[in-house]
């Protein structure tokens, strides 16, 4: 009997004490309370494109497993990222996240035409990497999450600099029938109630076919407040206030969609999988707050805040055999399309006291006389189409030589729509000839990669296996719109930019070299030299201070691990010691003296000096004890200047030893779970803790702050029958606030947090 059987119904995490995780840490190290036949089952992963025993592969993986995903409860972005300690990230509301690997932040990646992100997302086989807009699938149904850590550039490409995040979904299988049904309702302390309905069916249809739909509807109950208060502009004397916009619990959110996969054996070598995702999220208000100046869990907005975002993933595999080669073809379009509107009233407050002298609301908004109230609200309309093509060759893997390689190619394009309205705006056409509108950035982005891949393999002996691998590369980045000021002005400081219609390309290599040895069949020892790069582009202000195209950065790192299975297989036992350099890395920035664009240039070096691991440990048969973390000292190494000037006068916005951002130095999670029987029925009880250190939310010394460090603890418990479960859960127990993201902003400064303590139940029935 293994300690990782499966109950019918998705579980959930943890409950204990503030300080009492430090327990269950301890407790790893404890000996068995009853060795039995206690065992861990073998987790399969496919972090080199083909399925490999977890303890094989000389890869840093940390997988969460379809069953860890449904013990810990885990239903989009928000939950699995807290049990992924290789893995940082900034957040500032559902489907706006940014994530970062072994210390590769500049702090400044989220802006829409700037950087593409350090780390690359996957879904199945497609490549789903967005600028600041980690695609939040709805969890569940899922075979697992994989995170490969540092640089994957040679089979997983461009952005792929720091590490890799895949999600894989279950795949149908003609074996059997099966379906389940999951439905749960939770409350949120101060908060409102949610609730959600999720099931799955795989039906086989012949001997050579099966269909698997899945299809899920959650709501998730608002937290925060929106209250009463009001705002005078400076130089007008304009007092407003928010009364429409007071309201309670005002961050809800639904997300519904599903996913059909349809598998056909062609013949006894081939087969195709085809597949559809599609997703709706609605969310409502800011899943931010301003405790320092307003109170906890509340703000206060002058206009509307929404986020509407819906997306559609179609794929096609096709995997089979050529000559004793195994091939596999992988092609994908995803259409995903947002709109969202933000309260922007703060900048007009912040302008009208950097330009008091003009009279911002006076002079800009009205020059026919008179002023206008200037409180304004930007809205935005993004369409983002990519489509991708793989097709890969490989070898037999038992042969002592055994190789991979393959094609790749991807088109992405963004057309992005972006309008900063003012209601009371006068219309009048010699005052402004777009209506509200003041500001405008129409453009279309868009990115091409193709590339050519390939790794080689060969035992040097029983023991001793190399591994060389490059990819070489072909890039292109286009800009094409406008950006600026709509109408005239007179004496204020307005930017009218000539329409953006630039290029960028580059070409290049991404080099792998990796050693792998076998001291017996449980444990291994690797060293691995790997590269990886992340593509440049073009600028959207052309103003001279910076270069018109930014350059790709490199990270360049030097890695020892291991992979041990231990205590007869009760114990596994993973983790690698890393120096991650990361070289002419691209950095963004605003600079209102220069442009109220973001700027992105390439500044300097920086250095990560880490550890990863990851501790399962079956301590009997009934208790697993898991334990996994990750240490990351991510520096500096030269002087930063913003700008020439600054050089030449000696102004250092951040001096050589300072801590990179969005890296807490410590990020551990635990896990204890214990399953017994009630009766005849089969039970747990499980607590779960995760910690983040505290992190710096900048570059720039003069701006930055530090983000709190903050530990969530959640509780579960449950009890199954033959066909059903149900489990009841408490999840951030000790109701703490996390600091996910604080925003320096001097004009609108908020602080991203997390849900407050929320109790639920769920129940399944598995048919």
């Amino acid at each position: 009997m293994t300690i990782d059987k499966k109950l019918c119904a998705p579980k959930f995490g943890g409950f204990v004490k503030k300080r009492l995780p430090v327990v269950i840490a301890s407790s790893l190290l404890a000996p068995a309370l009853v060795w039995a036949d206690a065992s861990l089952e073998e987790v399969v992963v496919t972090a080199t494109k083909r399925e490999t025993n977890l303890q094989d592969v000389p890869i840093a993986v940390q997988a969460l497993t379809n069953e860890k995903l449904e013990q810990q409860n885990i239903n989009n972005f928000s939950d699995y990222i807290n049990f992924m300690p290789a893995v940082s990230f900034q957040s500032t509301r559902p489907g706006v996240s940014q994530v970062y690997m072994r210390g590769i932040s500049s702090g400044g990646d989220g802006n829409h035409s700037g950087s593409q992100p350090s780390v690359a997302v996957y879904l199945d086989e497609q490549p789903v990497t967005t600028i600041n807009q980690v695609l939040d699938v709805h969890v569940y149904d899922v075979a697992r999450i994989e995170t490969l850590s540092g640089p994957q550039g040679t089979l997983f490409g461009s952005s792929a600099q720091a590490g890799t995040l895949r999600i894989i979904t279950n795949q149908p299988t003609t074996e059997s029938f099966e379906a389940a049904m999951d439905v749960g309702v939770n409350s949120t302390k101060n908060g409102g109630v949610g609730n959600s309905v999720e099931g799955f069916v795989n039906l086989p249809i012949n001997e050579r076919a099966a269909l698997r739909v899945v299809g899920w509807r959650q709501e998730d109950a608002g937290y925060i407040d929106s209250v009463a208060g009001s705002r005078t502009y400076a130089a007008s004397g304009i007092t407003v206030t928010n009364d429409q916009y007071v309201e309670k619990d005002f961050n809800d959110s639904v997300t519904e969609g599903m996913r059909a996969q349809l598998k056909v054996d062609l013949n006894d070598n081939w087969t195709a999988n085809l597949g559809v995702n599609t997703q709706q999220q609605e969310t409502n208000g800011v899943f931010d707050h301003d405790p320092e100046d307003v109170g906890d869990l509340e703000v206060v907005r002058f206009g509307p805040d929404k986020y509407e975002e819906s997306w559609t993933q179609s794929s096609l595999t096709l995997t089979g055999s050529v000559g004793g080669l195994e091939v596999t073809y992988a092609g994908a379009h995803l259409d995903r399309d947002s709109d969202w509107a933000s309260d922007y009233s703060a900048y007009a407050e912040y302008l009208e006291n950097l330009y008091a002298d003009y009279g911002y609301d006076c002079l800009y908004y009205n020059s026919m006389g008179g002023c206008a109230d200037p409180t304004q609200y930007i809205d935005d309309n993004s369409k983002y189409r990519r489509t991708s093509h793989e097709l890969r060759v490989q070898s037999d893997q038992e042969n002592r030589l055994r190789w991979i390689a393959g094609a790749f190619y991807q088109e992405q394009v963004h057309d992005f729509d972006m309008r900063w309205q003012v209601p009371e705006l006068s219309t009048d056409d010699s005052v402004i000839e777009n209506g509200h509108v003041v500001w405008q950035t129409a453009q279309v982005r868009k990115d091409t990669d193709r590339a050519l891949f390939g790794e080689v393999s060969y035992d040097l002996t029983e023991k001793l296996t190399g591994m060389v691998g490059i990819r070489h590369f072909d890039l292109e980045n286009s800009l094409v719109g406008f950006a600026g000021t709509l109408g005239r002005c007179t004496d204020f400081p307005c930017v009218d930019y000539p329409n953006v219609d630039a290029v960028t390309d580059d070409k290049g290599e991404t080099y792998k070299v990796n050693l792998s040895y076998a001291l017996n069949d449980d444990v291994m020892l690797y060293t691995t030299y790997s590269e990886g790069y992340r593509p440049g582009g073009v600028n959207r202000a052309q103003v001279g201070v910076v270069s018109p195209a930014y350059s790709p950065d490199w990270v360049y790192n030097y890695e020892f691990g291991w992979k041990a299975t231990l205590l007869d297989n009760r114990m596994r036992f993973n983790g690698s010691i890393y120096r991650v350099d990361w070289e002419n890395f691209q950095y963004a920035y605003l600079d209102y003296q220069v442009s109220p664009l973001t700027l992105i240039t390439n500044v300097g070096q920086s250095r990560t000096n880490g550890m990863e691991f990851d501790l399962t440990y079956a301590a009997s048969e009934q208790l697993l004890l898991s334990l996994s973390g990750s240490f990351n000292a991510a520096e500096l190494q030269d002087d930063y200047y913003q700008t020439d000037d600054d050089r030449l006068e000696g102004i250092v916005s951040a001096p050589t030893g300072t801590a990179m951002p969005f890296v807490p130095e410590t990020q551990l999670s635990a896990t204890a779970r214990y399953e017994m029987e009630l009766g005849s029925m089969p039970a747990y009880v499980q607590m779960a803790w995760s910690h983040t250190d505290d992190s710096w939310n900048s570059l720039d010394v003069s701006l930055r702050q530090k983000q709190a460090a903050y530990d969530l603890v959640n509780m579960s418990a449950g009890l199954s029958g033959e066909q059903w479960s149900a489990d009841m859960f408490v999840s951030n127990l000790t109701d703490e606030r996390a600091e996910i993201y604080r925003n320096e902003n001097d004009y609108d400064a908020r602080i991203t947090t997390n849900r407050p303590r929320s109790i639920g139940v769920r129940l399944g029935y598995r048919f």
